[in-house]
C-alpha cells in the first residue's frame, strides 16, 4: 500500500507547525508545498518529542489535534490571521465601496453554490451574521477574527481544496 504524501493536508501541518515556530523556535520553518518532505518529517518529530507525543514522524490523530490545538491557540492569542489561497483572481467591487466587503463578496459569491443555507439576495453584513450563526460565534454582522478564522477555514475546505482536487 502506497501512502499520499502530498496534497492539501500535508499543507495544513506544514502550516500548522509554522504557526507553532513562531513560539518554539526548535521547530523549523517549511515552505507550505504540500510535500512531506525531510523539513516536515523533521518538524513532526520535534513537535512530538517537544509536546509529549510518541516520536513517530507519522501525523495519527493525536499529533493532528496536538497541531491543530496548538496553532489554532498561537493564532488566537497573538493576533496571527489566517492566511488565504484565492484560486480566481476574478475581483469584483462591492455596492458598498469599500475593499474588505467586496472581498468578502467574493468569498461568499465562491461558497454559496456550496452551502445551500446561505441566503442568496443579502448585504455582506447579512453574510457575515449567517456564518456567524453557523460558526456557534457572536452574531454581530462584523468581520472581527474569529469570523474571519471561519470564513478562510470554509473558503479553504470548501473551495480551494476542491478546485485543486480538479487539477
Amino acid at each position: 500500500m502506497e501512502l499520499n504524501l502530498t496534497g492539501a493536508p500535508v499543507r495544513d501541518i506544514q502550516h500548522m507547525l509554522n504557526v507553532i515556530s513562531a513560539t518554539h523556535p526548535a521547530l523549523p520553518r517549511l515552505v507550505e508545498d504540500g510535500v512531506f518532505g525531510e523539513r516536515t518529517l523533521e518538524g513532526v518529530m520535534i513537535f512530538q518529542r517537544d509536546f509529549g507525543l510518541p516520536v513517530t514522524g507519522v501525523v495519527d490523530y493525536d499529533t493532528w489535534l496536538a497541531l491543530r490545538v496548538q496553532s489554532e491557540l498561537i493564532q488566537k492569542r497573538d493576533g496571527i490571521p489566517p492566511s488565504l489561497q484565492i484560486i480566481s483572481p476574478q475581483y469584483e467591487p462591492s455596492s458598498s465601496g469599500t475593499p474588505e466587503w467586496a472581498f468578502v463578496d467574493t468569498v461568499v459569491t465562491a461558497l454559496s453554490p456550496i452551502l445551500t443555507n446561505f441566503p442568496s439576495t443579502s448585504t455582506p453584513t447579512d453574510h457575515i451574521r449567517h456564518l456567524q450563526g453557523l460558526g456557534q460565534l457572536p452574531v454581530t454582522g462584523v468581520l472581527d477574527r474569529p469570523t474571519w478564522s471561519l470564513l478562510v477555514r470554509l473558503y479553504h475546505a470548501l473551495v480551494v481544496r476542491n478546485a485543486l482536487a480538479a487539477l
